[in-house]
């Protein structure tokens, strides 16, 4: 366990009260999040979960997969939202952008993003909500940090937005999943979003819509 108490920088304004008392992992001291197991029937997005029209808290989960503008609130302000995602079964662990590639971001931020989702998960976690670890599916390239944190035997998280529009990227997908479950070794995955048709789990999937899935279906009558 690794206390940070001390180590604060005046006012906290790298937020690190959110990893007291974490335990910090691999190359860049990724905050690990615990496993978990947990089989959500249904999700409902971080802004969604707002709605008046949202009953039976209990047996929705509230996932991330969403602009991050639409959440950047709950990394500056995190304890205003505590007492609003206990009223859920479960969350699915916070999904800050990553984006790898040449025309992707400087791999320091996308190490930043992935210390920050990580950080926000391990709080509420120790806030008493439900977090299943969501996992950002990378290139080869970054396999060497971005499991970085993530339980063993447990549930987890992806989202399979833009990730299934063209070959190329549902190959990419598919390779990163499988490395995910041979280095993790999942109970499940809980998939929010399409799954990929090139995809054979080795592990059983938990296949939940997205906004968009169910916008889709709201004004198209399908998908």
């Amino acid at each position: 366990m690794v206390d940070k108490s001390i180590a604060c920088t005046a006012f906290d304004v790298m937020k690190q009260y959110l990893i007291q008392n974490a335990t910090l992992v691999g190359k860049y001291d990724i905050p690990m999040l615990p496993p978990v197991n947990i089989i959500p029937k249904e999700t409902v997005d971080f802004r969604e979960s707002f709605s008046r029209k949202i009953k039976n808290h209990r047996e929705l989960n509230v996932n991330f997969y969403i602009d991050d503008e639409k959440f950047e609130s709950l990394y500056s302000r995190c304890d205003r939202y505590v007492q609003h995602l206990k009223c859920f079964g479960s969350i699915c662990g916070l999904d800050f952008s990553i984006a790898c590639g040449d025309n992707g971001m400087p791999r320091a931020m996308n190490i930043w993003q992935h210390y920050r989702s990580h950080a926000v998960g391990i709080y509420l976690h120790n806030q008493g909500i439900k977090v299943i670890p969501s996992v950002s599916i990378c290139s080869k390239d970054e396999w060497d940090w971005c499991f970085d944190g993530l339980p063993k035997r447990s549930t987890l998280s992806v989202c399979t937005n833009g990730r299934v529009r063209s070959k190329a990227a549902r190959v990419e997908f598919c390779e990163g999943f499988y490395e995910m479950c041979q280095r993790l070794e999942p109970l499940r995955v809980v998939i929010v979003g399409r799954v990929p048709e090139e995809l054979q789990s080795p592990v059983p999937i938990i296949n939940l819509k997205s906004r968009n899935q169910k916008i889709n279906e709201m004004f198209q009558g399908g998908e």
